[in-house]
């Protein structure tokens, strides 16, 4: 696009022609591209005002610029800058163009229908009455504005109507989707094999149909997989749906309809095929949105619920690993990875367990092997240490005493203070309940910012619970039960080693979330909760250390 800053100087006493055409609002005559500019064409005849006879690619034709963009849609972010200022994003780049010109006096002034085609929401509205205000000419060929206080209120009421009508478009656009779902209507593009005549009218597509009802009849045979099929498709000339591209920016700047655009066909690939071996549609079935599905009113069943189902078993079935499809247990699948991050998985040689790594470019581990022995090793020299022994018991019974006093007086203080704030919270909320009318009435706070600052009472409320009860516990209380589990879990070295493989498995997995391996040698483990702690304390940062 053109920039403005290199406009002829002889513009900045002429005019624009500005149209916009609402995308929501498609019954209104004034959303007429054409009538919008033969009445403005009028009105400059009429006040013999002088058009500019400017023409920018993507911008606007012999003075005239038309834009297509939806009336309800609007900027919600903002940014505010370090001076105080705010500063949002103009959705219609033909607009922003405008403001830009009018603002830096490239133009006179701009010509427009009435208030809603140039203003549609609030900072559409503020961006006009200031460019007013700096003395730009913007002329409504429905309407005059009077330059006194009146005339302000009328421009503030045909604002608020503009904003009101364009609210109550959208509405009606998502109540009709509401009501034609519940009615069980198509109100998308149908797949592959079905043919869009309407929302309740998707007839089979007599070519493509027999097609893709061969597609699952060869999948649900389990002799086909989806390249097959995709080669079978091809080769028998089902390909997808008729359709046109995206227009590009330039083209939509430009105003060229969708509709100019001619229709194609491409040939079928493996997504393709996917999705439409699990596509409810083919069964009568239409989306009522929420992963809900009904049975349709606009189309027919192509496929049988057997056949169906059939299918979808079978792609259950062939997207689980191999290792778990041949063996139902592994003692430790899941638990174990390389140093580059590729887990080890599970296979069988011999009569003996094995994992192996299929390691990614450049990975320094020597060895991507590992036998279940290596693992088992590794854990059990790990469940050996995580416990206290008994030098620690007693170094921790002879300074209990003194630290646990100042725990103690740590702890009082911190729930004292919680407790404080918890008051000060009920307190608030309290007196919002109480004074709501009063506040409200006074103008203090409207409804909506009532209800945030309740919202954020209720959530800082909860998190202060949390931490009290996080608090609840003793420090004598807590060491007993430090004491007691570091107790309970001395023995599990010695559990583990006479444990049965899926006794092992539910230990391992009990204690730990995950096991590296380099050259078979265990270099880092993560370890669950209180487990964590306990070898945390033995176990040095690096090699072998947990996480």
């Amino acid at each position: 696009m053109k920039s403005v800053d290199i406009l002829p100087h002889k513009d900045a006493e002429n005019y624009l022609i500005y149209n916009r055409k609402s995308t929501d609002d498609t019954q209104n005559q004034k959303n007429s591209l054409s009538y919008q500019r033969q009445r403005n064409m009028d009105y400059v005849r009429l006040h013999k005002l002088s058009l500019a006879k400017l023409t920018l690619s993507g911008f606007c034709k012999d003075g005239i610029i038309d834009e297509a963009h939806s009336g309800y849609k609007e900027e919600g972010e903002f940014v505010l800058n370090s001076d105080g200022s705010a500063q949002y994003r103009i959705l219609r780049p033909k607009f922003a163009q405008l403001v830009e010109m009018l603002k830096t006096r490239k133009i006179r002034g701009v010509i427009v229908l009435c208030w809603d085609r140039i203003s549609r929401n609030e900072h559409d509205d503020m961006l006009i009455k200031k460019l007013l205000k700096l003395g730009c000419d913007i002329r409504f060929v429905d309407t005059t504005y009077e330059k006194t206080s009146s005339g302000e209120l009328h421009m503030d009421i045909d604002g608020m109507f503009a904003a009101h009508y364009s609210r109550v478009i959208s509405e009606k656009v998502k109540n009709a989707h509401i009501k034609l779902r519940a009615e069980r209507r198509c109100l998308y593009l149908s797949p592959i094999g079905y043919l869009d005549q309407g929302s309740d009218n998707k007839p089979l597509d007599p070519i493509r149909a027999p097609l893709v009802k061969r597609l699952f009849e060869m999948y649900g045979t389990g002799k086909y997989g989806f390249r097959s099929l995709v080669t079978w498709a091809n080769e028998n000339g089902l390909t997808k749906k008729p359709s046109r591209r995206k227009r590009t920016s330039e083209e939509i700047l430009n105003n060229v309809e969708p509709a100019s655009i001619p229709k194609t066909v491409r040939p079928i690939d493996i997504k393709d095929i996917e999705h439409i071996l699990r596509n409810r549609f083919y069964l009568g079935e239409v989306n009522l949105g929420s992963g809900l599905y009904g049975k349709s009113i606009a189309h027919q069943a192509l496929i049988s619920n057997e056949l169906f189902n059939t299918v979808q078993k079978l792609m259950r079935t062939r997207t689980q690993s191999v290792y778990y499809v041949e063996e139902k247990f592994y003692a430790y699948r899941k638990l174990l990875r390389c140093t580059c991050g590729r887990a080890f998985t599970p296979y069988r040689t011999k009569g003996f367990m094995y994992y192996r790594s299929q390691c990614i470019g450049g990975c320094d581990n020597p060895d991507p092997n590992l036998s279940e022995g290596n693992v088992e090793s590794a854990i059990q020299s790990l469940l050996e240490r995580m416990h206290f022994t008994d030098e620690e018991m007693a170094e921790i019974e002879q300074q209990a005493s003194k630290r646990i006093s100042k725990i103690s007086e740590n702890r009082d203080r911190k729930l004292e203070s919680l407790h404080s704030h918890q008051r000060k919270i009920v307190a608030d909320l309290d007196y919002l309940t109480k004074n709501r009318i009063t506040l409200l009435r006074t103008g203090a706070m409207v409804p909506e910012s009532i209800k945030g600052e309740e919202d954020r009472l209720t959530k800082e409320l909860d998190n202060v619970h949390v931490e009290i009860a996080a608090y609840g516990e003793s420090a004598p209380a807590m060491l007993k039960f430090v004491m007691r589990f570091s107790e309970l879990v001395k023995d599990a070295s010695l559990y583990y080693k006479y444990a049965l493989d899926n006794e092992k498995r539910e230990m391992a997995m009990e204690v730990f979330s995950e096991l590296t391996f380099r050259d078979r040698q265990l270099v880092k483990y993560s370890a669950k909760d209180g487990f964590g702690a306990l070898l945390a304390r033995t176990v040095p940062s690096g090699a072998g250390g947990g996480t």
